[in-house]
């Protein structure tokens, strides 16, 4: 993110640089150092570009002692440093960009996915091996230090307390972040490798948790009290590397990395893989094919299901257990955010905890190569939508089959308090027996976020069977879900939504008025009762809906019943005209 600069400033800095790099944007500001994205014009390659401003003679050395010490290391997960100079009176450093976001802006989202975290234990621990055998002891990582790559990997930037340049720190200058410092090294001494062992342990402890461990070793909560589903592994292993006592921690990061690969293994998820894909690439003719490579041994590509505002479904073969399901492969560009991709992964983990006869069931998430996708059941059978489409209005009989067990999925996820947030035609699956599966459970949220509808889509680019309260961005709750419900309902008995428009204003407009079809009217066969019930369930005053699924199903199987025991009556009066004759 830009940040202001004052414009001599930005222009001392540009003359003092120019011709052979070029300032793009600055990205963080302090007292005496600015921090640049620039452009290397001879290598022609985006870079970090540090620089310290006039200041005293001893925040020069430090600066370029620092500059010295990342100078000396070459490893993946530390920022590479390769020129450094003083020029205009104007210190600088040059450094590899990396495109990402810090630590702590990750974890601001919550805790991070296990297989994120492996994978930055692994990168840390290995970047802490590199740096102790070229005589480099870190002493301090913070998480707004710690970049992760749109990759999921993790790289250490800021060495400016490290033990080279011990000497050349100001007097009064002290390491902020004193939770991820070895008591040793908050005691001010130098520190050993064990000290960067501890804070290996803390970022760790933090990454997983969500939690800054405390200053005070008899106050620590282990990991799995905060988060059961923590391996036991990662627990015994950050925990040990927190001893408040040096010896009793590991002695190296290779064997803290080695105790740790004994048990979690060298394998990398490859849903942490996720990288930049060119346009042409990501959208262009060139997609499935990098699609294909990308699910390499583990699906086979059969044949496009169907697409949409989020991405394609496909038909493929799980090439392991040797059985067709649906993988559902987001569009490259909802991937290129990390919030994104961190809320998708957790909407998604909700959705899988699902168990129910009308909910189609989430198997995996994975990702390669750019792409990110998961599996689910395959269902033999069209959308409503589609359905509709192609037939016309549907029989009352199926309709109530459809809200019956619609209501019945909606039920069982509002009990375990995930909303689906975009029940519409499309997302209403009929097996080739008429039964109901919805799909895509809560990842309106997870990939359309605070945004445009609150997640509700449709084909047409208008959300017509989204309620008044998402269009307006307020609070949704299960109440959202029984509007759309309602809508689709009357969709299915009338071939058009309740409140049509070309525009959201238009729909907002007819939703406030509180008139719907009539359904009656339209249809003789509905029975007047179930007209009222879906009316109720289309008001635009929330607390005027049917406040659960439960109590929604209720009004429907009264009103059926009503309906039947009229028409009874109907009938008998008509036998006894007959027979009178």
């Amino acid at each position: 993110m830009a940040v202001p600069v004052p414009p001599q400033t930005l222009q001392r800095v540009e003359t003092a640089l120019a011709p052979r790099f070029r300032l793009d944007e600055p990205v963080a500001t302090s007292a005496e150092r600015l921090l640049f994205q620039g452009f290397d014009t001879l290598l022609k390659r985006n870079v970090s570009i540090r620089v310290n401003l006039d200041g005293s003679a001893g925040l020069r050395r430090w600066f370029l002692k620092e500059a010295e010490a990342l100078g000396r290391l070459d490893h993946p997960a530390i920022r590479h440093v390769y020129e450094a100079g003083v020029n205009a009176g104007i210190a600088y450093r040059v450094g590899n960009w990396i495109e990402g976001e810090s630590l702590a802006e990750a974890v601001q989202r919550g805790p991070r996915p296990i297989p994120a975290v492996h994978v930055l234990a692994r990168d840390l621990l290995g970047a802490l091996e590199h740096a102790h055998a070229r005589g480099v002891i870190v002493r301090r990582i913070v998480p707004a230090g710690l970049l992760l790559t749109l990759s999921g990997r993790g790289c250490v930037t800021d060495l400016r307390f490290c033990n080279l340049t011990l000497p050349d720190i100001p007097d009064g200058e002290k390491p902020s972040g004193s939770a991820f410092l070895a008591p040793e090294v908050r005691d001010g001494r130098a520190g050993d490798p064990t000290s960067d062992i501890y804070t290996a342990g803390a970022v760790l402890y933090y990454t997983v948790t969500g939690t800054t461990p405390p200053l005070d070793a008899a106050e620590l909560i282990a990991p799995r009290k905060l988060r059961p589903i923590i391996p036991a592994t990662l627990e015994r292993v950050i925990l040990r590397a927190l001893e408040a006592e040096p010896r009793a921690r590991y002695l190296t990061a290779s064997e803290m990395l080695e105790d740790f690969t004994n048990t979690a293994g060298m394998f990398e998820t490859a849903s942490v893989s996720l990288t930049p894909l060119p346009g042409d690439i990501g959208e262009g003719p060139l997609w499935e094919a990098r699609l294909r490579r990308a699910l390499g041994d583990d699906y086979e590509l059969l044949s496009l299901l169907g697409e949409g505002g989020f991405g394609r479904v496909y038909r493929v073969r799980d090439l392991h257990l040797e059985r067709q399901v649906a993988l559902k492969v987001l569009h490259p560009h909802l991937t290129q955010d990390a919030a994104t991709v961190e809320r998708f992964r957790r909407e998604a983990q909700l959705a899988a905890r699902l168990t129910h006869p009308n909910i189609v069931s989430i198997y995996d998430i994975a990702g390669r190569s750019g792409l990110l996708w998961y599996t689910m059941e395959i269902v033999d059978g069209p959308n409503l939508g589609q359905l509709v489409e192609a037939d016309g209005r549907m029989p009352m009989d199926r309709v109530l089959r459809l809200l019956r067990e619609a209501l019945s999925a909606l039920g069982h996820a509002h009990s375990l308090g995930l909303v689906h947030r975009d029940i519409k035609p499309e997302n209403m699956l009929l097996e080739k027996d008429g039964s109901l599966r919805i799909t895509d459970f809560g990842l309106a949220l997870a990939l359309r976020g605070a945004g445009r509808f609150g997640g509700a889509t449709s084909q047409s680019g208008t959300p017509q069977f989204a309620s008044p309260e998402q269009l307006l961005g307020e609070r949704v709750d299960q109440r959202t879900d029984l509007y759309s419900l309602a809508a689709v309902a009357v969709f299915a008995l009338i071939g058009r939504p309740p409140f049509a428009g070309g525009t959201v204003e238009q729909i907002l407009a007819k939703q406030t008025t509180d008139v719907v079809p009539d359904l009656v009217n339209e249809r003789p066969d509905v029975p007047e009762g179930l007209g009222a019930v879906l009316a109720r369930g289309l008001r635009n005053d929330v607390t005027a809906r049917w406040a659960s699924a439960g109590e929604f199903r209720s009004a429907i199987e009264e009103a059926v019943q009503k309906g039947l025991r009229r028409k009874g009556s109907e009938l008998a009066r008509l036998a006894a005209k007959i027979l009178g004759s």
